[in-house]
């Protein structure tokens, strides 16, 4: 059996659409029916599901607007973001469903109680995350 060491990138490249696409549905499967379990409000579900779907298609859109390949690298961050976004989207959606009083009220209490808990938890990720930038990786 021939064997090179580029055979693997080749290899990889080959499998690796079809891998992102099915890692990626089985996140947002689980993300589904979690929180359809949790949060047990069908419609809150679908909301918070989608808020996650389209975080999952901006980040694909601008991977293609800079023209980064989709490699095992990319892949690995793409499910990493569905579990990144779909924490201050359910958290949202989970307190709102606990709120009483019109919609209108029910937004204005859920922001007062975890808006602020979940913009510190946005900005200190994002801080976090800020920190990479000075790595020389290609992983960051």
């Amino acid at each position: 059996v021939p064997y090179i060491r580029e055979f693997l990138s080749w290899e990889t490249f080959k499998i690796i659409k079809q891998e992102m696409f099915v890692s990626t549905g089985l996140c947002l499967a689980a993300v589904l029916v979690i929180t359809m379990a949790l949060i047990a409000h069908p419609l809150t579900s679908l909301l918070v599901f989608a808020c996650v779907l389209m975080t999952i298609v901006d980040i694909l859109g601008c991977m293609h607007m800079w023209g980064l390949a989709i490699d095992s690298v990319s892949v690995i961050q793409l499910v990493i973001a569905v579990g990144l976004s779909v924490d201050y989207s359910a958290h949202i959606g989970h307190n709102f469903m606990l709120q009483t009083g019109t919609r209108e009220e029910r937004v204005v209490k859920t922001l007062g109680d975890i808006g602020s808990a979940v913009l510190c938890g946005a900005i200190s990720t994002f801080l976090g995350v800020m920190l990479l930038v000075l790595s020389k990786s290609y992983v960051f």
